[in-house]
């Protein structure tokens, strides 16, 4: 009998942390979708190599992405070559170069009668590879260059920081770094991609899909893909390294905890309630575990979210957006049910003890 009404409070409190996923606004910081060259004309791109290194931003502290790419292309004639750069949240684009020489580019624009392969359709902006497939772009962010190619082996690179995406709710801060693979397969040959992600001693690699790493140090890891247009884009995910307890804390999970110890208590509140009766002693133990253990999920959870905080962080605090707003809005509810469930569990056992006595 106990041990159903342990399991249904227990439900309740599960429950609780279902609540904890509302946030009254936007979480996530810009996403960064990095730039990739779409062709207008025929060429084999012999081999693509990205350099990808993380800096700080001296204003916000956040890290962005610097990015060094380069193409080699394979040209059967000179030929001027029309080329667009895709991105989005781009920070700055610093330069392109064209067989070691600096090039400009310039914004698309659709009233432009030589961007014939532009167009609006439903609100949004499209671009077309010289088939009948269309590819929705971000305007702000696509750029227009002419590379003059000479027959033969042709190198052009483009270097540009971008802002990458990340979630404010997360204690530990993993920025979200992605590249387009999509356009490989429009040209007419395509050849494998070297990726070099930099690192410093404070950041690493926590997830990717690109697979198994050709090579991987504290400072470098090197991916090969040998076939680019398989997949739309690539995904990695980075974050500052953090100690053994505070990785131990994250993989537990401080909602995990706040639990466990909200179980407990009720635990204790019920067993007190049952000395109550048996023993005449603890006359207030209802009172005073109404009191305590529904608001004791939200203040476990506070410690332990903020104790993670300041391992990883340095930051003693509980930074999730919303959050006193939820605990105002929930916590007198959960008072209601969990005061009259327990109200319930009292009766039930000064019922039990009194039916003790009569036999």
């Amino acid at each position: 009998m106990m041990n159903s009404k342990i399991i249904g409070l227990t439900i309740i409190l599960l429950l609780t942390i279902l609540t904890l996923s509302a946030n009254m606004a936007n979480p996530f910081g810009p996403h960064s979708i990095t730039a990739q060259l779409v062709p207008a004309s025929k060429a084999k791109v012999l081999r693509e190599r990205i350099d990808i290194q993380l800096v700080r931003d001296t204003l916000d502290y956040d890290y962005q992405s610097q990015f060094n790419i380069e193409y080699t292309i394979h040209a059967e004639e000179n030929m001027d070559f029309p080329l667009v750069f895709l991105a989005l949240n781009l920070d700055g684009l610093e330069n392109v170069t064209v067989n070691q020489k600096e090039v400009k580019s310039s914004p698309l624009d659709p009233s432009n009668t030589k961007f014939s392969f532009l167009r609006v359709k439903d609100g949004y902006y499209e671009i077309n590879y010289g088939n009948q497939e269309w590819e929705r772009i971000n305007l702000d962010h696509a750029f227009y260059f002419t590379a003059k190619l000479h027959k033969g082996q042709n190198s052009i690179k483009v270097q540009y920081r971008a802002f990458m995406g990340f979630d404010r709710r997360d204690i530990l801060t993993k920025y979200k770094i992605e590249y387009l693979l999509f356009p490989s397969r429009y040209w007419s040959s395509f050849g494998p991609i070297d990726l070099y992600l930099h690192l410093d001693n404070k950041m690493k690699a926590y997830t990717n899909d690109l697979g198994r790493p050709e090579k991987q140090t504290d400072s470098l890891i090197h991916w090969i893909l040998s076939s680019p247009g398989k997949q739309a884009s690539f995904n990695i995910e980075v974050g500052e390294k953090i100690s053994f307890p505070a990785k131990a804390l994250l993989w537990i999970h401080p909602e995990v905890l706040a639990l466990i110890g909200s179980i407990l208590l009720l635990y204790l509140h019920i067993r007190y309630i049952h000395k109550k009766y048996k023993t005449g002693r603890y006359r207030y133990a209802l009172l005073v575990g109404n009191l305590i253990v529904p608001a004791s999920f939200y203040g476990f959870c506070w410690f332990w979210t903020s104790l993670a905080n300041y391992l990883v962080n340095g930051i003693f605090e509980h930074n999730a957006r919303g959050y006193i707003l939820l605990v105002i809005l929930t916590l007198p509810l959960i008072y209601i049910v969990y005061d009259l469930a327990l109200f319930v569990v009292d009766r039930s056992i000064m019922a039990k003890f009194q039916r003790q006595r009569t036999k």
